[in-house]
């Protein structure tokens, strides 16, 4: 295992073959959907596999932190640019982290499938198909496929949107 710290704003990967666990600070995980999950360490006794059904599915195999590391990149459908895209290698979903400060705006373009959107800070508002929603730090909203989500900060803004096309 790799020891990293993480700043706001980075991500990283965890292959299929990789094991992971948390120590500190707030994060947002994403998964895809698997029945090959097994967990052990710090869970809950009910909830952990065991030791050797664990230690039996590791491939040791070595994987750096540079290999870890999920760069951001553009989002073409982000009319300011403010929207920016983390692709894992897979097809499973991307996440889009719309960073907003105070008074400006993005409208994010139409996505083929649906998405879940979590607001990690700030305030706003959310514009989708003519209906407009407040935005604060916690609330979390599904937004079906295939309409524009125009996001306007009223104070910095963070907003992570998982979704799959």
């Amino acid at each position: 295992m790799n020891f990293l710290v993480l700043s706001p704003g980075q991500s990283i990967y965890i292959p299929a073959d990789g094991i992971h666990a948390y120590l500190s600070g707030d994060i947002i995980e994403c998964m895809a959907r698997s029945n090959n999950v097994l967990n052990t360490g710090f869970c809950p006794r009910a909830e952990r596999n065991s030791v050797d059904l664990f230690t039996s599915t590791l491939t040791f195999k070595p994987h750096s932190p540079e290999e870890a590391m999920l760069k951001p990149g553009p989002f073409e459908r982000s009319k300011t640019g403010k929207t920016v895209c983390y692709a894992p290698p897979m097809s499973e979903f991307n996440m889009l982290l719309s960073d907003l400060k105070s008074g400006e705006d993005d409208v994010v373009g139409q996505v083929a499938g649906p998405s879940v959107m979590i607001i990690t800070s700030g305030e706003g508002k959310m514009e989708v198909s003519g209906k407009e929603y407040e935005l604060k730090e916690g609330y979390i909203f599904f937004i079906g496929q295939g309409v524009d989500v125009s996001l306007a900060a009223k104070k910095d803004l963070q907003a992570y949107r998982a979704y799959v096309e």
